[in-house]
C-alpha cells in the first residue's frame, strides 16, 4: 500500500459514501447485486413456463373430446406436435431461468463474501462469535437460491392461476384445489414453526460443540501429550449428542408433516378423478375435462407439498439472510475517514482505562504518558498488570472504556483503519503467523511487497540467515500458524512481519519470550536499527535485557500506573517488595535486576 494523499476530491468521496449506505437499505442490497436485472428475465421466463404447463391439460381436452369422437389423425397429429413444441419452449425457458438464477447466486456471493469477510476482521464481537458462520451462511444462501427450492417460490404466485382455471372448467375441481392449498399452507406453516423451535435450540449446543471440536483439533499435540484422547472425544461426543438431540426431533416431525402433506395431495387427486367420473356420468363436463382437472391439480399441489418438505430449508435460509444483511450492513456503515498525512510516531496515551464486561475492576485505570517519535519505551509490571491489553489497545485493537490514544496528535478512531495499518508493525505475545511460505508470511497480504523488501525486513530482525538455514530459505511451507516452526523462528519471523514495510509505530508483546541470549542480542540489534529509522516502538516484556534499549520505562501494577520515566528513576521503584529473580543475562553494569516481572499479560 503506497502513501495515501492528504486530500481527495470532495465529490468523489461523498458520492462513494452515499452509494455504500444506499445499499443498508432494504432491497437496494439485493439490487447492487451484478446481474440483478436478470431477475427480470428470471420473471418473465417464469411466467412462460407456468402457462405452457397449460398445454398438457388442454391438450387432453382435445384428445378425449374431439380426437376420440371425431376419430380424425390428423387432428391428432397436429395437436400433439403442437404439444410437444410447447414442452420444448418450456424446458428451454427452464434451462434458462436456472443458469440465470446459478450466475445471480454467483453474484451475490461476489458482492455479500467481501464483505461479511470485512466485518468479521473489522469487528471484534463477529471475530469471537460469528465471523467464519456467516461466511457459511453465505455459501448456504448462494446453494438455495441456484436450488430448485428457489424456482418453486418462484413458481408459487402461479398456482392462484391453476385454481382459477379449474373453477372455469368446473366449479367443483376448483374447490378441491383451493381446499388442499389451504391444507397444505397450514402444514407449511405448521412444519416451519417446529423447525425453527427445534432448531434454535440446537443451535447454541452445537456452537459449543464446534468450539469443542475446534479446540480439540487446535490443540492435538497438547491433547495427545496429556493423555485426555480418550477423555477429548468423549467430551465432543457428549456435546455433540446433546446438539444431534433437537435436529433428529425436527427432523421427524417435518419428516411426519411432510408424509401427511403427501398423502393430502395424493388422496385430493383420487378425489378429483371420483368428482369427474360423477361430472361426467351427471353429463355436467366432457371426459376431457377429468383428465384435465387431474392434471392440474396435480400441478397446483405438488409446488405446495414441495414447499411444506423444503420449509425447514427456507427456514434457514430467512434467518441465515437476517445474519448476513446484519453483517453486511455492519461493513458498509464504516465510512472512509479523510485519510492524514503519514505520520511520525509521536505517541500521546490521556487517562486511558478500560473495563471488560465480565471484570469487577478494570483492567486498566488511568494510563497517562506520551513518547516522542523514535523513542523506545519498555512496559513492565507483574502478572495481570494489563500490560498486553494496553498494547492492545494502542494497535486499535480494542477501544479504550475512557481516555483517547493519539497518534501524531490524531485520535486512533479518526484514522483510517487500512491506512492506520500500514503504519503499524504488531506482534501479539502469541506470535500469529498466516499459513504458505516464509516469504508470504513476512509479507502477509500487501500486494506491492517485493522481494527486497521481504529481504530487508527479515535481515532488519536479524532472521535472515536463521531463514536461509531452513530447508527451502525463503519457500518453506511453515505450515498452519506456524506449526512447522519452533518457538524461536515464529517470533523472530514475526519479528520481521512487524518491522515489514514503513512502521512509524511498532508493538512487541513479549518478543523475547521464546529466544536465547543470542537471539535478544539480535533482537536488541533490531530494535536500535527500527529507532534509528524513527519508528516508535512500545515492547512490552518480563525479562530484563531489553531494559538496556529503553528510553522510557512504564511500570503497570494492577491495571495501574505506579510510575513512567528514564530506566535510573523507575526502576528503583520496582524493587520494593518484589521477590528478586535471577535474570536470565546480566545487563552491562550488573545494575539491572530482574526481578520486576513474574508472568506475561
Amino acid at each position: 500500500m503506497s502513501d495515501a494523499p492528504a486530500s481527495r476530491t470532495t465529490s468523489g468521496f461523498r458520492t462513494r459514501i452515499t452509494a455504500e449506505t444506499a445499499i443498508l437499505r432494504g432491497s437496494r442490497l439485493l439490487m447492487a447485486i451484478p446481474g440483478w436485472r436478470s431477475l427480470l428475465w428470471v420473471v418473465a421466463f417464469s411466467v412462460a413456463i407456468n402457462l405452457l404447463l397449460l398445454v398438457l391439460p388442454f391438450y387432453s381436452i382435445q384428445v378425449f373430446d374431439r380426437v376420440l369422437t371425431s376419430g380424425s389423425v390428423e387432428t391428432l397429429v397436429g395437436l400433439t406436435g403442437l404439444a410437444i413444441l410447447a414442452i420444448g419452449f418450456s424446458a428451454s425457458f427452464d434451462i434458462l431461468r436456472n443458469r440465470l438464477l446459478g450466475r445471480f447466486a454467483v453474484g451475490f456471493e461476489r458482492l455479500l463474501a467481501p464483505l461479511v469477510l470485512k466485518a468479521a476482521i473489522t469487528d471484534s464481537a463477529k471475530r469471537n462469535e460469528a465471523g467464519t458462520h456467516d461466511m457459511v451462511r453465505v455459501r448456504e444462501l448462494r446453494n438455495i437460491l441456484s436450488s430448485g427450492t428457489a424456482s418453486t417460490l418462484i413458481d408459487a404466485p402461479f398456482l392462484p392461476v391453476f385454481v382459477v382455471v379449474l373453477y372455469l372448467i368446473h366449479p367443483w375441481y376448483g374447490t378441491v384445489a383451493l381446499i388442499g392449498s389451504l391444507l397444505l399452507l397450514f402444514l407449511g406453516f405448521v412444519s416451519g414453526r417446529v423447525a425453527r423451535a427445534e432448531l434454535a435450540e440446537a443451535m447454541g449446543t452445537a456452537s459449543r460443540a464446534q468450539r469443542a471440536l475446534d479446540g480439540i483439533v487446535g490443540h492435538a499435540n497438547l491433547v495427545r501429550a496429556m493423555g485426555w484422547t480418550h477423555g477429548a472425544i468423549r467430551e465432543f461426543l457428549r456435546l455433540n449428542d446433546a446438539a444431534l438431540v433437537p435436529v433428529v426431533k425436527a427432523n421427524e416431525r417435518v419428516a411426519l408433516i411432510a408424509s401427511i402433506a403427501r398423502a393430502i395431495r395424493i388422496v385430493l387427486q383420487v378425489a378429483a378423478i371420483g368428482i369427474g367420473a360423477w361430472l361426467v356420468l351427471q353429463n355436467e363436463v366432457l371426459s376431457g375435462s377429468m383428465m384435465a382437472s387431474s392434471i392440474l391439480i396435480s400441478r397446483t399441489l405438488a409446488p405446495m407439498e414441495q414447499l411444506v418438505g423444503g420449509l425447514r430449508t427456507l427456514t434457514s435460509a430467512r434467518d441465515a439472510w437476517l445474519h448476513v444483511r446484519a453483517a453486511a450492513a455492519c461493513a458498509l456503515i464504516r465510512q472512509g475517514r479523510t485519510l492524514l498525512p503519514p505520520p511520525l510516531g509521536a505517541l500521546d496515551i490521556s487517562a486511558v482505562a478500560f473495563r471488560s464486561p465480565n471484570a469487577r475492576r478494570p483492567v486498566l485505570a488511568g494510563i497517562s504518558f506520551r513518547c516522542p517519535p523514535a523513542s523506545v519505551i519498555v512496559v513492565i509490571g507483574p502478572t495481570g498488570a494489563g500490560k498486553s491489553t494496553l498494547l492492545r489497545m494502542i494497535a486499535a485493537l480494542e477501544k479504550p472504556t475512557t481516555g483517547t490514544i493519539r497518534l501524531d496528535g490524531a485520535s486512533l478512531e479518526h484514522w483510517d483503519p487500512d491506512q492506520l495499518g500500514h503504519y503499524v508493525g504488531y506482534l501479539p505475545q502469541d506470535v500469529e503467523l498466516l499459513g504458505g511460505t516464509v516469504a508470504e508470511a513476512i509479507a502477509g497480504f500487501d500486494e506491492t511487497a517485493t522481494d527486497a523488501d521481504v529481504i530487508g525486513a527479515a535481515k532488519q530482525a536479524n532472521a535472515h540467515q536463521m531463514i536461509l538455514a531452513l530447508p527451502n530459505g525463503y519457500e518453506t511451507e511453515i505450515g498452519r500458524d506456524g506449526n512447522k516452526l519452533s518457538g524461536g523462528q515464529r517470533q523472530r519471523i514475526g519479528l520481521a512481519r512487524a518491522l515489514f514495510g514503513t512502521r512509524k509505530l511498532i508493538l512487541l508483546d513479549e518478543p523475547n519470550s521464546n529466544l536465547d541470549p543470542d537471539g535478544e542480542e539480535a533482537l536488541c540489534a533490531a530494535i536500535r536499527e527500527a529507532k534509528a529509522q524513527g519508528a516508535t516502538l512500545v515492547i512490552v516484556t518480563h525479562r530484563p535485557r531489553l531494559f538496556t534499549v529503553a528510553d522510557m520505562i512504564l511500570f503497570l501494577r494492577d491495571g495501574v500506573q505506579v510510575a513512567f520515566g528514564p530506566p535510573g528513576e523507575v526502576l528503583p521503584q520496582t524493587m520494593a517488595g518484589v521477590t528478586p529473580m535471577r535474570p536470565s543475562r546480566p545487563a552491562p553494569g550488573g545494575k539491572v535486576r530482574s526481578d520486576i516481572l513474574d508472568g506475561r499479560r
